[in-house]
């Protein structure tokens, strides 16, 4: 899947300056082919790693992507194995393309760090393009029985990968953005039937994960079609250059800051259905994980949003001791953001230091620039986890300094529905394990300080000072 977006990247970056023949011809395809290299590089645009002829009513691009990579390839790194794939091409209404392909895939990737393979038995390709926005109005791609797997050479010696996938859908779409010259993206994919292994090192045992499937949604709005295309079409002008002239490296500055703040928002959510964790300990499953991630555009002040669900997790029995068992969570939700975070000004140091070749930013560096007023801030909303003894739910903030000898302050609220049948489950409990007779000692005095909620929850309100003072309930429990 992946070269077939390569392909279509390629294809579609050239194709915004065709218009529609009236004829299928020789001639239209000369045309064509010349529009789609006249972005590259002199030698990529020399290699012939595109060919175009007519088929019909429509044109049948191939890209010999083996020559592509010739021409990128090193002592360290490269690829081989590659077909020629193909494309056809064919002018509809509006000045747009009809895509169509069929290929497969089996290549080799060397590099220092690992060998990889990676093989797709069929796949299946069908978009419109839209020279108007430069981009593909919609897309999908289907693919089966894929297979990859990695092998760890050098440092990395004894790591491998094996990864298999009978399916893969993959889908999106392009609509006009309320602001003018920008879109709105819409992608969605799903892996049917998921099986991974993984080794660390040598001889150790390895860790498997699957699930029945994986599905994927990710929406970005405001995108800056042209700035970002001209972006995307300098690194592969480039894409053999170990190191930017000073004019290259003026005119990528340039070309970065014309995209920011690369959009207005960006959200993804992911589903898996019946994943199991194995090692040779044992498995758990869980029924399902959901995790999204959003955050608005690359800004000055940019905030960044987590969570994370979980239901129904199912342990093998020997992996958890019977006095432990009722206290596995049946729901797990975690919600983490943080605010004000300066990615504008990294992204400015991060060109500063291209330009001036200066060493990698360091990471005290990274933190200053991404949190100026010299602190930031972890929210988390909903942190909750329930069980049948147990119904527990944290909100709050946390903030840090970023100085190396950081400091931190805490405010939190606690929740707690039907207290007593926790206290009650984990004295049972310690009557089997008596390392949770503390715990349950800990559970009686803190019902002593809360406070009971108009539902009936009861609540502790948890503050702790940069000086380190907690106070529960308006209480002071430990001063400096």
């Amino acid at each position: 899947m992946r070269s077939r977006s390569i392909a279509a990247a390629v294809f579609s970056m050239g194709l915004a300056g065709a218009s529609q023949a009236a004829d299928i011809n020789e001639q239209g395809a000369n045309d064509l082919r010349d529009i789609l290299t006249h972005s590259l590089s002199r030698d990529l645009a020399r290699s012939d790693f595109v060919t175009v002829k007519p088929a019909g009513d429509q044109y049948e691009i191939t890209y010999d992507l083996a020559k592509f990579f010739d021409k990128v390839n090193s002592s360290g790194f490269s690829v081989t194995g590659f077909k020629p794939l193909s494309l056809f091409a064919q002018p509809v209404d509006q000045g747009r393309w009809h895509l169509t392909g069929n290929n497969s895939l089996d290549i080799a990737v060397h590099s220092p760090s690992s060998d990889i393979a990676y093989s797709i038995a069929s796949s299946s390709f069908d978009g419109i393009f839209d020279p108007t926005i430069e981009m593909m109005r919609s897309m999908g791609i289907k693919s089966g029985s894929v297979k990859f797997s990695s092998v760890g050479s050098g440092a990395k010696s004894g790591r491998k990968i094996d990864a298999t996938i009978d399916g893969i859908s993959f889908a999106h779409t392009v609509t006009d953005s309320s602001e003018a010259g920008k879109v709105d993206l819409q992608v969605q994919g799903t892996l049917q039937r998921l099986n991974e292994q993984l080794t660390l090192r040598p001889h150790g045992s390895p860790v498997s994960f699957s699930a029945d499937s994986v599905s994927t949604r990710v929406t970005a709005t405001s995108l800056p079609a042209k700035e970002l295309r001209e972006l995307f079409r300098f690194f592969v002008q480039h894409v053999k250059a170990k190191q930017l002239s000073e004019s290259g490296s003026e005119k990528f500055e340039q070309l970065v800051h014309r995209a920011l703040p690369a959009f207005g928002s960006l959200s993804k959510t992911v589903t898996l259905s019946n994943a199991v964790v194995a090692t040779d300990k044992g498995k758990v499953g869980v029924k399902q994980v959901d995790y999204s991630f959003k955050m608005d555009g690359l800004t000055k002040s940019s905030n960044v949003n987590l969570e994370l669900r979980a239901e129904h997790f199912t342990p093998d029995a020997d992996l958890i001791p019977a006095a432990y068992a009722p206290f596995l969570p049946e729901t797990l939700d975690v919600q983490l953001g943080v605010p004000n975070i300066n990615f504008s000004g990294l992204i400015d140091t991060a060109l500063d230091a291209v330009a001036t070749r200066a060493a990698p930013l360091s990471g005290e560096l990274v933190k200053r620039t991404m949190f100026p007023s010299g602190y930031g801030t972890l929210e988390f909303p909903k942190i909750s986890a329930t069980s049948g003894v147990y119904d527990l739910e944290v909100s709050g903030t946390l903030k840090g300094s970023t100085k190396a000898h950081s400091t931190y302050s805490l405010q939190a609220t606690i929740l707690a529905r039907d207290f007593d049948k926790t206290v009650a489950a984990m004295q049972a409990a310690a009557k089997t394990e008596s390392r949770l007779n503390s715990v349950s000692f800990s559970l009686l005095a803190a019902k002593g300080f809360a406070k009971t909620d108009p539902d009936g929850r009861l609540r502790w309100d948890v503050t702790m000072d940069e000086d380190r003072t907690v106070t529960v309930n308006g209480q002071v429990m430990k001063k400096p």
